[in-house]
């Protein structure tokens, strides 16, 4: 496709210099109709070629018009103008298709495809949960898959593919899909850390009072925006199997979750379930972030995140303890339909969970 392209533009670029050289008086001289067709057809023989390329040639065509209507070298001002106008589009187009290689190839180093089998252990069955149940944190977190499927099964597919596949048409194709790169690139990039927004405190606070029902549903929004920013979707690439996944990201918190005024978020931990025998909360002066959990501290659950993992286990997804005008709560983190594919066991298995500090802003 590319070599019709470049011999359909030489055959149409030697057929306006043949009409520019024809001599003014004698049938066959370039009109302006006839300009405005070769234009026409230089522009559907490169369209959809980037915007800078195809504005270049028709404004080299317009001053070649000018050109013409010059005395004395006229001719030769049209003609320089008229290959000017196609070896420097074909060179820009050459360069965007070279440095595009260049960072596609750049890419399938950085995103091999590697194993998940060792550093993510299938998940423990627990308590089956209403399917609606599920549903409801799924629509609120909205899982966007981004570029991660289809992007990264493109950035590893063979050259041929990639050409055959890329949105767009002729030549085009091969410089359209920087857009696709650019959000590559992104979907790899790790959020920077975000401190935690509480002093840590070395004591436990006492678990408190049971919070009603009706109280702790106020909550629900504001966990499921919470897991949303720390499964970070756009960032889980290409999965063929467990033991080949291209371009996945490590969850971590892209921006500090907000609960509902009065309330202001003191502490956020993470309680780990699926890589010990026992509960792990991870201790960090950082929203909890998948990269840094083994060279961060834990703590065992103490009593109020013992007792609310049971309740969790059994079906519930929050539990809440008001300690003064402070309140501690337990988020489960659940094996959603996005998940299953990497952690294995069944949707609704408890792979986790948010053990959150509020304390009522003042």
């Amino acid at each position: 496709m590319l070599l019709i392209m470049i011999v359909a533009s030489l055959l149409v670029l030697v057929g306006v210099n043949f009409k520019i050289w024809k001599p003014p008086g004698e049938k066959g001289s370039l009109t302006l109709i006839e300009l405005l067709v070769v234009i026409a057809i230089l522009s559907l023989l490169c369209g959809l070629l980037p915007t800078p390329t195809l504005i270049l040639q028709v404004v080299a065509s317009a001053f070649g018009t000018v050109g013409l209507v010059i005395p004395r070298y006229g001719r030769q001002v049209a003609s320089v103008i008229s290959i000017s106008a196609c070896v420097i589009s074909w060179g820009m187009i050459a360069s965007k298709a070279s440095h595009y290689h260049r960072e596609v190839d750049e890419l399938r180093e950085a995103t091999p495809f590697v194993s998940l089998e060792a550093r993510l252990p299938i998940a423990k069955t627990t308590d089956a949960v209403p399917d609606s149940q599920i549903d409801a944190v799924e629509t609120r977190v909205g899982f966007e898959h981004g570029p991660s499927r289809w992007n990264f099964e493109y950035l590893h597919s063979e050259r041929i593919k990639d050409f055959v596949r890329t949105p767009g048409f002729g030549v085009g194709r091969m410089v359209s899909s920087t857009h696709t790169v650019d959000s590559i690139r992104r979907a790899i990039r790790l959020p920077e850390p975000i401190p935690q927004p509480g002093i840590l405190r070395d004591e436990i606070e006492p678990s408190g009072d049971a919070v009603p029902d009706a109280k702790v549903r106020e909550f629900f929004g504001f966990h499921a925006d919470s897991i949303g920013s720390f499964v970070n979707s756009k960032g889980f690439g290409y999965f063929k199997s467990r033991h080949e996944v291209a371009g996945f990201a490590p969850h971590a918190f892209e921006r500090e979750p907000k609960p509902a005024v009065p309330y202001m978020l003191e502490r956020l931990e993470l309680v780990g379930l699926v890589r010990n025998s026992e509960p792990a909360v991870y201790v960090s002066e950082f929203l909890p972030r998948m990269v840094e959990l083994g060279s961060v501290a834990s703590r065992p659950a103490d009593g109020f995140e013992a007792a609310g993992l049971r309740r969790l286990a059994a079906g519930e997804d929050l539990v809440a303890n008001a300690v003064g005008s402070k309140v501690r709560l337990l988020g489960a983190i659940r094996n959603m339909t996005a998940c299953v594919e990497c952690h294995g066991g069944r949707r609704g298995d408890l792979l986790g969970a948010f053990s959150y500090r509020l304390a009522e802003a003042k």
